[in-house]
């Protein structure tokens, strides 16, 4: 066979490289956590990519003063480029934290790392972020997402929430609204109240992401990457017995006010039906004054034997396939955060897709 009609290997699933983002408001904690990845023996292979370093920064100390052969002439370590760490991390900082800039770096390294940890700005929006990475399958890209972590500062978080500065106030609540994994760190500086407080809070806004303590961001590795938050292999188990019919939460949002809503239903949607719904709530179709920002979802559709996800961030979403069985259980939960969204019309819109 010639070289011409070999068949060319297609990226899939199993190859590609996950891609966590870690963001968190200002000094919630994110540069402790990466500096315990970037000199914690931890027998992962991890890139770290920073969205440029602070002046002055711990981490820019920490990147300038690390020994390899590669020096400016003063000693200190350049890291224009990737940089290989004692413990087998790499790191490199970017401006530009588009796909294909960051798969041009990948190109460099490739072999030598497995993981990818994209950090963001304390003051980012993670939802475009997220919607970066999000990939649709046939784009064939060697980056597939896996979640995305927020990191808060127990602290000061009830502070950051009660701002008068509308705007500040947002975007602390945007980030807990957005994560699929929740860190509360500096835990041990706050009272037992205070920490029931702040837990109930992050609840309220954010019913679906998995919640840890950390005090100076120490956490294994394990419990927070390979989440699979945007894969079949996300389990649905811990979505259906966290969630609760029904709840509201008002979140800023801008001049507006952005709203959490769950709602949980008995028996198998009509998957055209609920795929058409989908599309008229995320686009607007049906020229209402809501907006949608968020979904996330877990059910069971008409003749088939497992669960499905729903993920959906602005106008994108995607029905995934899981591995996990039913089981004749035919409960399904969903969770929307958006501005004016009218619940009961919603529960009775869902309702109508129900076979």
């Amino acid at each position: 066979m010639d070289n011409d009609d070999v068949i060319p290997t297609l990226v899939d699933e199993t190859t590609k490289v996950p891609v966590t983002i870690l963001t968190g408001y200002l000094g919630a904690g994110k540069t402790t956590l990466l500096n315990y990845i970037l000199t914690e023996n931890h027998q992962r292979r991890i890139a770290v990519i920073l969205n440029e370093f602070a002046q002055g920064s711990a981490m820019e100390h920490l990147l300038l003063t690390a020994t390899t052969d590669d020096t400016d002439g003063n000693g200190r370590q350049r890291y224009e480029d990737w940089l290989e760490l004692r413990n087998g991390c790499l790191c490199c900082s970017v401006k530009d934290v588009g796909v294909q800039a960051i798969e041009q770096l990948l190109e460099k390294r490739r072999n030598h790392f497995d993981y990818i940890l994209l950090e963001t700005t304390g003051v980012a929006d993670p939802l475009p972020i997220v919607k970066m990475f999000w990939l649709d399958e046939e784009l064939h890209s060697d980056l597939i997402l896996d979640s995305l972590i927020t990191v808060i500062d127990a602290h000061n978080g009830l502070k950051n929430y009660a701002d008068d500065r509308h705007q500040e106030k947002a975007l602390w609540s945007r980030q807990v609204a957005m994560a699929d994994v929740i860190l509360i760190n500096k835990i041990d500086l706050i009272s037992s109240e205070e920490k029931t407080k702040i837990i109930e809070l992050v609840r309220s806004i954010n019913i679906t992401a998995q919640i840890y303590e950390t005090t100076r961001s120490c956490i294994d590795l394990s419990l927070i990457l390979d989440r699979n938050a945007y894969s079949k292999n996300s389990p649905p188990d811990y979505f259906l017995k966290n969630i609760a019919d029904q709840t509201t939460t008002l979140i800023p949002h801008g001049h507006q006010m952005l709203s959490s809503i769950t709602m949980e239903f008995n028996g198998e949607f009509d998957y055209e039906k609920l795929d058409q719904l989908i599309i008229e709530l995320l686009w607007n179709e049906q020229n209402s004054n809501q907006e949608i920002v968020r979904m996330k979802g877990v059910l069971c559709c008409q003749n088939e034997l497992t669960y499905k996800l729903l993920q959906a961030v602005g106008q994108m979403y995607e029905f995934i396939s899981t591995n996990e069985k039913h089981n004749g259980s035919l409960r399904n939960c969903l969770v929307l955060i958006g501005s004016n969204l009218n619940q009961e019309l919603l529960r009775e819109q869902f309702q109508k897709c129900l076979k």
